[in-house]
């Protein structure tokens, strides 16, 4: 960091000056939890973004669908004007569709085991990553390799029985592949007492869940009336206030409703 501060140019891939330089570089601790969300998410986009390129009708989309109901993920397509657009996964459906979706079903089966290969190769790494017996230099080894996976090049002429498609192109790396590929192992030796799972933002997002799903039940979300003039952020505070309140009290937070009798004379 002190070189950072003195010139960021020094080190490759720097292009901005840092923004906290109060903070050691060690400290800045990727999440587990996220670096395994963005890279998912990218690596089902690659994936639609093939089957798009091939065909893409009715027929592929069923397909789609009817894999996902056999694996248990909630998942569908709607059009929006021109374009079609899919359910958004969940943390625990993204690990299901890595591990589960048959890819054979929607793509040519030599395409479909390299990136099965692909997924099932990151899902290990995503497990040892959060392991506190992960050896630092034996992963940064095993990521390097998946990076060449990743990037497995096409050989052959194209339109010829000799081309063999490859997988993907350096400008399909995303900043979490890299900060994947070639930081998550520094951050493994840094931390290996505690484990990157002790730095997970899981425990922030479930909160941020529960927010969501409870809280926003009772609240005008940014519309509330007009004499307060209140955010939704301060409406959640203050109902999980009240919330607490009455729990630390043992008073009830909610009543039976009355019930209606009709007396027939």
């Amino acid at each position: 960091m002190k070189h950072l501060k003195e010139d960021f140019k020094q080190y490759k891939g720097h292009i901005h000056p840092p923004l906290f330089t109060m903070i050691p570089l060690k400290n800045w601790v990727p999440d587990e939890l996220h670096v395994m969300l963005r890279i998912t998410d990218r690596l089902w986009d690659l994936m639609l973004a093939e089957v798009k390129s091939q065909k893409f009708d009715n027929e592929i989309r069923d397909i789609i669908c009817e894999e996902m109901k056999r694996i248990k993920v909630k998942f569908s397509f709607w059009q929006d004007q021109r374009t079609w657009l899919h359910t958004s996964l969940m943390g625990d459906d993204k690990i299901k569709v890595i591990k589960l979706f048959n890819l054979n079903t929607i793509l040519p089966s030599h395409q479909a085991e390299k990136i099965h290969n692909l997924w099932n190769s990151f899902y290990g790494l995503y497990q040892k990553m959060k392991d506190v017996s992960t050896n630092p230099e034996d992963f940064a080894i095993k990521t390097k390799a998946w990076l060449d996976l990743f990037l497995t090049p096409s050989t052959g002429t194209p339109n010829t029985v000799e081309y063999v498609k490859g997988l993907y192109r350096p400008n399909d790396i995303t900043p979490y592949i890299h900060v994947f590929v070639f930081h998550i192992h520094e951050f493994i030796k840094f931390h290996q007492g505690f484990g990157l799972s002790a730095f997970s933002c899981a425990p922030i997002e479930k909160k941020n869940h529960q927010h969501v799903s409870h809280f926003f039940r009772g609240t005008f979300k940014d519309g509330g009336a007009k004499e307060t003039n209140s955010s939704a952020i301060v409406e959640i505070l203050q109902l999980e206030s009240r919330m607490l309140y009455y729990w630390a009290q043992k008073n009830p937070i909610s009543f039976p409703k009355n019930k209606k009798l009709r007396i027939s004379q």
